[in-house]
């Protein structure tokens, strides 16, 4: 696997401004990739009130490959996921510890749009609903006529409203797929760019704020299960190379079932779960079909069969 890392990084690094020095400000390592609880561990003990800060701030952060962007996120984090139940109340609290105005709108809630924000630097915005529809949403920074760029600069993530009927047992992962909209510069730094933003031409697309992926490891055989956010611009043709999707569920919700698909189109602003498995031993490629020039950046996450 090195070597078909290599191979497809190559141009990349060929083209790329040389590593120089650090930039002023120390970047932030992204952490843990996959680690859901899962729907048997969040839906065990029936309906709950679930809390989560989502502070709201610009940071620079560690991507991969030697780069950083310079982002603004929700709890310090690129692409954070929430896992939730269905029936559960969910409170949501914002405190806005960035330089500017930001807000916050989760397509799980069933509100009001005025309640998003925008608030100020300093201020707080709380949001509580109860979420009683399933599936992969987004969720967002919504601050008036700014708010693409503050999407397409970081400030986005996934909430997991698990079904309350148990699903089979499965490997669950959460991928959210968006965009790095800007030039690096000599130190590798990738500075937000609103020219690029605005005309949807990214630098690349990426998935969960990363160019860089530790491999999924399975059995052969084990069923894995994805939930899919995509925050655009553009929609994803979701694909697995080597195997089909089992069961692809239109924005997650088990309602919405298809079965032995071969892509899957996932809208931006949209969500999906899907379910496939791998028949040997082997290596099988999560990828956007429709944006696989952008694999020299890292836009593919490798499905281990073991």
């Amino acid at each position: 696997m090195r070597s078909l890392f290599l191979f497809l990084v190559a141009p990349l690094l060929a083209l790329a401004p040389s590593a120089m020095a650090a930039p002023a400000r120390p970047a932030q390592p992204l952490g843990a990739e996959w680690t859901l609880a899962g729907q048997k561990a969040t839906c065990g003990k029936g309906p709950q009130h679930r809390h989560f800060d989502l502070r709201a701030e610009e940071r620079l952060y560690e991507v991969g490959m030697g780069f950083s962007v310079d982002a603004m996120t929700f709890a310090g984090k690129l692409a954070p996921v929430l896992e939730v139940c269905e029936g559960d109340t969910v409170t949501l609290t914002m405190q806005n510890a960035g330089t500017m105005a930001h807000g916050l709108d989760t397509h799980a809630f069933r509100i009001p749009t005025e309640k998003f924000g925008p608030v100020d630097t300093g201020k707080s915005l709380t949001l509580t609903s109860v979420v009683r529809t399933p599936g992969a949403f987004m969720f967002h920074c919504a601050s008036g006529q700014v708010t693409d760029v503050h999407i397409k600069s970081g400030m986005y993530g996934e909430m997991i409203v698990y079904p309350r009927k148990l699903l089979p047992v499965a490997k669950e992962i959460a991928v959210l797929q968006g965009g790095f909209f800007g030039k690096p510069d000599a130190n590798r730094l990738i500075h937000a760019e609103t020219v690029r933003m605005t005309a949807n031409d990214p630098l690349t697309l990426e998935f969960n704020g990363r160019l860089e992926h530790q491999p999924v490891k399975v059995k052969v055989g084990e069923r894995v299960r994805v939930w899919f956010v995509n925050a655009g611009p553009g929609a994803s043709a979701v694909h697995v190379m080597g195997t089909l999707l089992d069961r692809f569920y239109a924005s997650g919700n088990p309602r919405n079932v298809e079965y032995d698909i071969q892509t899957g189109l996932v809208p931006a602003g949209g969500g999906a779960a899907f379910e496939l498995t791998l028949p040997e031993k082997g290596s099988y490629m999560l990828v956007d079909h429709d944006n696989l020039r952008f694999l020299p950046y890292g836009m593919m996450i490798d499905l281990v069969a073991e």
